[in-house]
């Protein structure tokens, strides 16, 4: 238990890993292990017990036989309060920014929302002088506490040695910061945003920006909506309105969403602040499209290329009436203004009957066998393949292909395809990966379907792809220039006719 109730974890620390190396090679010497100690010691002093709030970082609590993508994922819902160490290497880090990103979705989920009062539950603590224009969107706008000795503006700086009384100055303002704000969480009757407190069973609608001229149709769908006693309204943005940070906030309700509603008209919309060729109702499909599960496109009949000044923009609604759609599956319609609010109900309706209903069989499970140097690319995988329903699991690997093959055994009798990443490894990891998980699948008997490689960037020799396994066709998945969701469906549609009769 944490300190504060309702969490699982009071501080959530973030932070690149090569922050933490010395020349000796990973270990507690780092510096973000000394910060996590001196932190933990400091905030026990505030609270008058040790071992009370809880502080997570990932290296100390990953445990060997413990799926890392999902482990994190975990450990940031449970936490309140998100630290992040920015360095060079934490802006370099997609993984890092992934972390940033998935606390934000979550908090502003929570009744609590982001803040606190003035109080961010997101604090930035400067490991390198990183300029304010480089931080990420998600920072607050405050100034961040520097554990730096950069001494003017343009030096990077280094981190403070933590045995000094310049880091012991800077730790006691972050600790009395982080402490206040954890008090804050147990303050009577925090603001909280009703609307979303969703209970069990609640519908959520996300309504995006529109232009004037569909501004009544707008709240003729919000007003019947609000009628409905288990649909709950996402919030509206903007605001904020300034791009990056519009983004955030808009991609996290629409995520949250179960249906997110589009209403486009001949005109663009209101002008993304600090970005005149974009408007924010084109932007917010763009965002659907990226984030949202269900997103609805309404433009009315008499809306066509031909009667739009803005060239781009017409450009736009023609792409996503007649393009292909690769990015997400989404609905749009033509429809007379006054039946919008209808289609948008029915369209509630609809998608409430499909989760009332049960979930579509799993096609088969799906593990995907990837070096850590490739775990980005099994997570976007993994999250496409969640979309399609399809149950997965994750078995990352050290350099030695030959290690965890017991794991790798038992993880191998529950699935029907497998995939292996074929990024930033040598071509003879993937080519020993696949012939252990065949030896592995015909001596132990496992239902193995089909399997995949996903070649992941750079691009790759095209001799590569003559291996070709006794009793197991390969499917080459070719995600070199970007994720393909061809090349898998592909591989799904292969392991559904191994499944069938005869197949």
């Amino acid at each position: 238990m944490s300190w504060l109730p309702g969490f699982e974890f009071d501080v959530f620390i973030s932070y690149a890993r090569v922050d933490d190396i010395t020349a000796d090679g990973p270990d507690e010497s780092g510096w973000v292990a000394q910060f996590h100690r001196h932190l933990d010691v400091a905030l026990a002093k505030k609270v008058g017990r040790l071992n009370t709030v809880k502080i997570w970082r990932d290296v100390r609590q990953i445990g060997g036989n413990q799926l890392f993508d999902q482990t994190i994922k975990d450990a940031i819902q449970g936490s309140a309060l998100f630290v992040a160490l920015t360095s060079n290497g934490y802006l370099a880090s997609d993984y890092c920014r992934e972390e940033l990103r998935r606390f934000v979705q979550k908090a502003q989920q929570e009744p609590f929302g982001l803040a606190l009062g003035d109080d961010s539950r997101i604090f930035n603590v400067l490991l390198n002088n990183v300029a304010h224009a480089a931080w990420p969107p998600e920072y607050p706008r405050a100034g961040g506490f520097p554990f730096n000795d950069a001494a003017d503006p343009d030096q990077a700086g280094e981190p403070v040695d933590p045995s000094s009384e310049v880091f012991r100055t800077h730790l006691r303002a972050l600790t009395e910061a982080v402490y206040k704000t954890l008090c804050r969480f147990k303050e009577p009757g925090p603001a909280r945003d009703a609307s979303r407190a969703d209970a069990p069973g609640h519908f959520r609608v996300y309504v995006a920006d529109t232009a004037d001229t569909l501004s009544s149709v707008r709240k003729r769908v919000v007003n019947e909506l609000r009628q409905s006693p288990d649909v709950r309204l996402a919030a509206g943005v903007p605001p904020p309105f300034e791009a990056a940070e519009h983004d955030t906030a808009a991609a996290a309700e629409i995520e949250a969403a179960d249906l997110s509603v589009h209403l486009l008209d001949a005109f663009p919309g209101r002008e993304i602040v600090g970005q005149e060729a974009s408007s924010y109702p084109q932007r917010q499909v763009e965002l659907a499209l990226a984030h949202g599960k269900s997103p609805l496109i309404l433009v009315p009949q008499g809306v066509t290329p031909e009667s739009i000044e803005d060239a781009g923009y017409a450009a736009f609604l023609d792409q996503l009436e007649n393009g292909p759609r690769r990015q997400s599956a989404y609905h749009f319609q033509r429809e007379l203004p006054s039946v919008m609010t209808r289609q948008v109900l029915s369209m509630v309706d609809q998608l409430k009957a499909q989760r009332a209903s049960p979930p579509p069989a799993s096609l088969g499970a799906t593990l995907l066998d990837t070096h850590v140097k490739d775990q980005l690319y099994a997570f976007e995988l993994g999250q496409y393949l969640i979309k399609r329903h399809v149950e997965t699991f994750i078995n990352p690997q050290e350099d030695n292909p030959a290690a965890n093959i017991t794991s790798f055994t038992e993880r191998l009798k529950k699935v029907g395809i497998l995939v292996v990443f074929y990024g930033a490894v040598p071509w003879e990891w993937v080519r020993e990966r696949v012939s252990i998980a065949l030896h592995i699948a015909v001596s132990e008997g496992c239902p193995l379907l089909a399997c995949g490689v996903y070649v992941a960037p750079p691009r790759k020799p095209d001799a590569d792809r003559k291996f070709s396994p006794p009793f197991l066709a390969l499917e080459w998945m070719d995600h070199t220039g970007g994720f393909n969701p061809g090349a898998v469906d592909r591989l799904l549609a292969r392991a559904k006719a191994a499944e069938a009769p005869g197949g």
